[in-house]
This record gives structure tokens, C-alpha cells and sequence, in this order.
């Protein structure tokens, strides 16, 4: 997940114009994003430096855009993922969400469209990390709370404890 405050979006699609269009909407919203043709080439580059958010095409050659999201899934949890597909219908929908995508988005889509998804993706991936570093800090505070001392040495170190 991402360590700064700089979104990573992966677009997967065999299609060079979608994944072109996707990632032009990434670039206006400032994300860093990275392109892919097929779930293979994703698979490998998961473990090492997972996105923040997968917009993936259901609908690729070999692997389809569901196995992908089980894969990513499985291997970063708190990657978002949206599938696209030119052939929607309410089953396969129901099948992403299942399978924990975020959202479902049928091609062709509209730009506002997708830049109105990709926004609620980053804005959850925020509040989800926002989150954690307050359950982190609430912990921390919990563990202080044995120290015991009123020198202003303790308070010194209990106040750079608190800032780390």
C-alpha cells in the first residue's frame, strides 16, 4: 500500500485505449499509475509493491479479470479493485462483489463516471489508513500507561514515545 499520500492505480486491460483513457483519468487525479495487458503480468509484481487501487477489464486473455481479483486480494487485502466489462450483467456483477471488488463499472464508460469511482476508492483507502494509525496510536498510549514517573526526564521520553 502506498507510504505516502500519493494513490497507486494499476489499470489491466487488453485494450491500449482503456487502459490509455483510465490512466489519463489517474493522471488528473494525481494518482501514479501503472498499466498492465493481462493478469499474469500483474500476478508477479504483486507481492513486491501491491497498488492501492486495480481498475482490471473481467474479460482478459488466459486469466480472467475475477481470478485476478481473488489473486489480489489474497495477496494485499487493502487493494481496492473495480471491474470494468463491455459484457455486464447481474450475474457476473454480483460474483466481483462476492469476491470483494469494490464496484463494478460496465464499458463503455463515461470519464466522470470513473473519476467519481476512483475518488471514493482513494478517499475509503484513506479513512482506512487514518484508521489504522489511530488504532496504532490508541495502542501505544494503552502500553504507556504502565510507565510510571512525573520526573520531567519521563515526561520527556513519554512525549517523543507518543510523537514515534
Amino acid at each position: 500500500m502506498t507510504t505516502g499520500s500519493q494513490i497507486r492505480l494499476l489499470v489491466v486491460d487488453d485494450e491500449q485505449s482503456i487502459r490509455r483513457l483510465c490512466m489519463t483519468i489517474g493522471d488528473t487525479l494525481g494518482y501514479s499509475c501503472t498499466e498492465a495487458e493481462s493478469a499474469e503480468a500483474v500476478i508477479a509484481r504483486l507481492s513486491q509493491n501491491p497498488p492501492d487501487i486495480v481498475v482490471t477489464d473481467l474479460r482478459l486473455p488466459n486469466l480472467s479479470g475475477a481470478e485476478l481479483l481473488r489473486q489480489v486480494k489474497a495477496r494485499s487485502a487493502e487493494t481496492e479493485v473495480v471491474i470494468m466489462t463491455g459484457h455486464g450483467s447481474v450475474g457476473s456483477a454480483v460474483e466481483a462483489m462476492k469476491l470483494g471488488a469494490y464496484d463494478y463499472i460496465e464499458k463503455p464508460f463515461r470519464v466522470e463516471e470513473m473519476r467519481l469511482l476512483l475518488r471514493r476508492m482513494a478517499e475509503k483507502i484513506r479513512l482506512v489508513k487514518e484508521n489504522r494509525v489511530l488504532r496504532e496510536r490508541v495502542e501505544t498510549e494503552q502500553e504507556l500507561d504502565g510507565i510510571i514517573g512525573d520526573s520531567p526526564t519521563i515526561r520527556e521520553v513519554l512525549r517523543v514515545i507518543g510523537r514515534l
